[in-house]
């Protein structure tokens, strides 16, 4: 979580001083380029993070820890049922928070959302929010924090502390709630699917279908049969979800040694 941190406040520090001083600009203009100095900060930090992921895996294999051996490769069904299960993650989680804001009242993530999303492109916003920053937060906080962790403790507590983790990253009450639970699931997918890019997977689909709903939702509420629609993408996401479970937790059954 350091190197993304620390990437983070020297980008957008610098960031804010072109904005504010160089170009003369109020400093609430410092959203309006938000997405891309975020895009640039995640595209920096997997540098470094793939450096010590490599590294990490290394000593585990000179230690005894993994076998040195690679893994399989993933099917292409599995990569898709990932992605429709993080869509899922996030339809089921989104409603959680809709919940909890009724009781917290909290709007602040809204607003910061709508701001930084104002005037963007939903293609841009895919790229971004949808790609670029899932890869970037699996290298770390799955890849290194999940997988340190791993190193000294069960799986358990090794997801339960890293969910944690990437929830507070998030920065306020709401989404720290919401990213610890998907951030615990997708560490254990990670773990009983022994395939790294399956936490990646997930989160692209998470985020993905968290900004199609976003976009297009109301518009599909409001159409001929939309609430149908909707309710059958529900179960039908919802069967998806509970059928990758199971499916990954037999996965993870059968492979009796720890390779990631």
């Amino acid at each position: 979580m350091g190197i993304h941190f620390l990437i983070s406040q020297i980008v957008g520090g610098i960031g804010i001083v072109i904005l504010t001083r160089w170009m003369g600009m109020p400093a609430d203009a410092y959203y309006k380029y938000a997405i891309l100095m975020t895009g640039i900060t995640a595209i920096l930090s997997m540098i470094p993070a793939w450096f010590l992921y490599r590294r990490d895996q290394a000593l585990r294999i000179a230690g005894g820890v993994i076998p040195a051996e690679r893994v399989k490769g993933m099917k292409l069904s599995e990569g898709i049922l990932l992605l429709l299960m993080g869509a899922g993650l996030a339809q089921y989680g989104n409603v959680l928070v809709g919940f909890l804001q009724m009781f917290l009242k909290s709007t602040e993530y809204q607003q910061t959302m709508e701001m930084i999303s104002n005037g963007k492109g939903f293609w841009e916003l895919i790229f971004w929010m949808g790609i670029v920053a899932p890869v970037a937060e699996e290298f770390i906080f799955r890849w290194l924090i999940y997988l340190r962790l791993r190193d000294y403790m069960k799986i358990a507590g090794a997801a339960v502390i890293s969910g944690l983790i990437f929830g507070i990253y998030h920065g306020n009450l709401i989404q720290a709630i919401y990213a610890s639970m998907l951030g615990m699931v997708f560490a254990y997918i990670l773990e009983m699917s022994g395939n790294i890019w399956s936490c990646v997977l997930l989160h692209i689909g998470a985020n993905v279908w968290s900004l199609i709903i976003s976009q297009f939702g109301l518009e599909i509420v409001e159409s001929k049969a939309g609430t149908i629609l909707l309710f059958a993408a529900d179960m039908l996401l919802l069967i998806l979800m509970i059928g990758g479970l199971y499916y990954f937790l037999n996965k993870g059954n059968k492979r009796k040694r720890r390779i990631i």
